[in-house]
């Protein structure tokens, strides 16, 4: 028996070996995405490009936006002279932050009253806009407590202690990068594409090239034609795991905190997972142009339920459930925690019973189907 296995795997590498586009797309496509996607996507939004209408024209309202310029979350482009050009910069795109002074800004702030600033945010891009609010809000909590001081006489004396300091220390990505959070999650969704795209292909491929009646007549029984299969697509699964983390610690310096071990241990009962899933396709569709489609079907919904890109906490309830039943939800979970805290099973093991659940159910539904076929 596993000799007859051992050929039909090196039948699928040498197939894999004579077929250039699909030996790249296994291994240049996963990279080049970790790359691309690993630079590209950045959730600290800096250097928003600002316009200031500053109809003050005063230290007041010069040192407000020297400030805000300190912080790097924004780039004055423009200085506009009324209220229809700050508009026309928003509007236009040439701004995504108008800064707004009043005349008597700086001489409500003398008087020992409230000088009031406008900040207007283009709210196209939430994450943008709630970045831009909070600098914001931050820049001016603190020019607050400058001009407090000042008015009450301290200047260059003691100033009083404050009553209450939040000390914030951020653990796990202490310099709160977005790549040391991005990248982890991104492996998974690649391995994710790689196990349904080719194991969705693993059948239907002999199927439609008229080469699977000729290699059941053959010895090979239905099991052992299904295990030589499904063995090189996790032997390249592993491969590209492995080679996508050595270029995430290379690149962006993302480390593995924990048991590298309990990672691939965990990856495997992933992999598992979405192998059913692609062999469900596989025995399904009746083309590879049928398994394409059907397998993307499948992993657009798994990136955007999934939680890799949006919180999982703000969906709607039925939106969050339907996340419960993608094995990917459970193994970013799982690969986070290992990856960027360090922590041992003790800590997902809910997720670890959550992906052993859905992988039995989906193998039940995978080998029906592989009945249901062969009859």
């Amino acid at each position: 028996m596993w000799n007859r296995i051992k050929a039909l795997v090196w039948k699928e590498f040498l197939q894999l070996r004579r077929d250039r586009m699909t030996l790249a797309f296994t291994l240049g496509m996963p990279l080049m995405q970790l790359i691309i996607f690993g630079f590209a996507i950045n959730y600290d939004v800096k250097h928003m490009p600002a316009a200031v209408l500053d109809e003050s024209r005063s230290q007041e309202s010069r040192s407000f936006v020297d400030g805000l310029v300190a912080t790097q979350y924004f780039d004055v482009k423009a200085h506009v002279a009324s209220e229809a050009e700050l508009r026309a910069a928003l509007d236009r795109g040439r701004a995504q932050v108008g800064v707004w002074f009043p005349p008597d800004y700086a001489r409500r702030i003398r008087s020992g009253l409230t000088g009031e600033v406008m900040i207007l945010v283009d709210g196209s891009s939430p994450t943008t806009a709630g970045s831009a609010m909070s600098t914001a809000a931050g820049v001016g909590q603190l020019r607050n407590t400058q001009l407090l001081y000042d008015r009450m006489g301290y200047g260059g004396a003691a100033k009083p202690v404050m009553p209450v300091e939040v000390r914030i220390r951020p653990w796990y990505n202490p310099d709160l990068r977005s790549p040391t959070f991005i990248v982890p999650g991104l492996v998974g969704v690649i391995l994710s594409m790689t196990c349904i795209m080719f194991a969705a292909n693993a059948i239907v491929r002999e199927k439609e090239r008229g080469t699977l009646d000729q290699v059941l007549v053959t010895p090979v029984t239905p099991m052992e034609l299904f295990a030589g299969k499904i063995i090189p697509v996790v032997v390249m699964a592993y491969a590209q795991m492995t080679v996508l983390f050595g270029v995430a610690h290379l690149f962006f310096d993302v480390p593995v905190a924990g048991s590298v071990i309990l990672l691939y241990l965990m990856t495997g009962l992933f992999i598992v997972a979405m192998l059913g899933i692609g062999i469900r396709i596989s025995t399904t569709a009746q083309s590879q142009g049928q398994s394409a489609q059907m397998s993307m079907l499948t992993f657009l919904p798994f990136v955007f339920l999934s939680g890799y890109i949006f919180p999982r906490e703000g969906m709607p309830l039925p939106f969050f459930l339907l996340g419960e039943i993608m094995p990917l939800t459970h193994f970013l979970i799982i690969i986070r925690a290992v990856v960027l805290r360090g922590a041992g099973l003790e800590a997902f093991w809910p997720e670890v019973l959550k992906l052993l659940g859905l992988s039995a159910v989906i193998w039940t539904m995978a080998l029906r189907s592989m009945k249901r076929a062969e009859a």
